[in-house]
């Protein structure tokens, strides 16, 4: 690990492992090309961010690919972290190949560390930690010099569920998402640190939301030249429970634009995370006469999902995300998916949606607005 870290970057401990990452890391399903990827994590490591964190699904595979050819000159200047679904790789043997190919595919030698993807249910957890089960893969693994520190878990269930995995001991890291926003993981963010756990947040920015939103009811969020990701990074940063943020940066530019965020943030207190909850509480994201998210427009027949952009383009008008972002925002609601370009082909402008649709919302012309935007 590099001995000289840049003075702007801030390090915590990743729980009882005493590994330093920087509050900053990279999330990378949000990768536009390899150029982009690559440019980005020179930026990024040079301004000290050292936590990478992908997976086998990110960007159909492409990001374990270009993530890897990117730090590869640098890799003692970094913690990497990859992962696996539970539902694709259920069992120790599988799991063990698993790892094996993301090592191939990334190009790299060994991990840092192995997240368990997914884990929602008690039926999940029990499972990956049985006999022949995940974590005995990832253990196995580590054995033989593919993983260095261990397994962590990332989070889409219940309280009941988190607190068991936390207990069982053998995790070193919990990725939940958290955001301004969503503070539903408040208390389980909390017992996992007073356990001696690193935490990981995904959705730092709730899914683009507070990164492009225009609206002038987040600008007590905004401050020192910036947008209202500024205030929202910094709600984090104020959180000493909170290891690092994994950002989905895109472009290189982003590095900058997020490091200054980091402008005196160990002097954050607990006061001022209170006062940015108590404004957001005051924020009245409530309104009518977009998509509900029914689903009755899902008859599409040739298998285009209206429901997805449609909850895409209302999340877009609610917190008014610039004209000149639109692309932008798009792309990053289609990060599990091809890409939206190519979905909209499939798109024949029948009606079928629209007939259904108990809002009487005009989605046909909904879609021809976002195909003319990625012509």
């Amino acid at each position: 690990m590099a001995e000289l870290l840049p003075e702007r970057m801030i390090y915590r401990k990743l729980g009882r492992t005493g590994v330093k990452i920087s509050v900053l890391s990279f999330g990378t399903m949000r990768w536009i090309s390899e150029e982009s990827c690559y440019e980005s994590v020179q930026r990024g490591l040079d301004a000290g961010m050292n936590y990478f964190d992908t997976s086998t699904g990110y960007l159909g595979g492409l990001s374990e690919k270009w993530t890897g050819r990117a730090v590869k000159k640098r890799r003692s200047e970094v913690y990497f972290s990859s992962k696996s679904h539970w539902a694709s790789a259920p069992s120790e043997t599988e799991v063990r190949k698993a790892i094996e190919n993301s090592l191939k595919s990334t190009g790299l030698d060994y991990f840092d560390f192995y997240q368990l993807w997914g884990l929602s249910t008690m039926d999940i957890l029990k499972n990956a930690l049985k006999k022949g089960g995940v974590i005995k893969g990832i253990q196995k693994a580590m054995g033989e010099g593919l993983i260095k520190y261990g397994p962590g878990f990332t989070f889409h269930g219940t309280p009941d569920v988190f607190r068991s995995a936390v207990d069982s001991g053998v995790f070193l890291s919990a990725t939940v998402s958290y955001n301004l926003m969503n503070r539903q993981e408040e208390e389980n963010i909390k017992y996992a640190a007073g356990k001696g756990m690193g935490i990981l947040i995904m959705n730092p920015l709730a899914g683009g939301i507070l990164a492009m939103a225009g609206d002038n009811r987040f600008d007590f969020l905004r401050g020192n030249g910036c947008g209202s990701w500024y205030g929202a990074l910094r709600f984090l940063l104020a959180d000493k429970n909170i290891t690092s943020a994994l950002l989905g940066i895109s472009m290189p530019d982003q590095i900058e634009k997020n490091m200054k965020a980091l402008e005196n943030a160990g002097e954050l207190s607990e006061s001022y995370r209170s006062g940015l909850i108590t404004a957001m509480e005051q924020v009245n994201l409530l309104n009518t006469g977009y998509c509900t998210g029914c689903g009755y427009c899902e008859i599409c027949p040739n298998n285009f999902s209206p429901s997805k952009l449609m909850k895409a383009l209302r999340d877009y008008r609610i917190y008014r995300v610039k004209d000149e972002d639109l692309r932008n925002w798009i792309y990053s609601k289609y990060v599990h998916d091809s890409p939206p370009e190519v979905l909209l082909k499939r798109c024949v402008e029948c009606g079928q949606c629209r007939d259904t649709c108990p809002q009487k919302l005009e989605i046909v012309e909904e879609i021809r607005k976002v195909k003319e935007v990625f012509k």
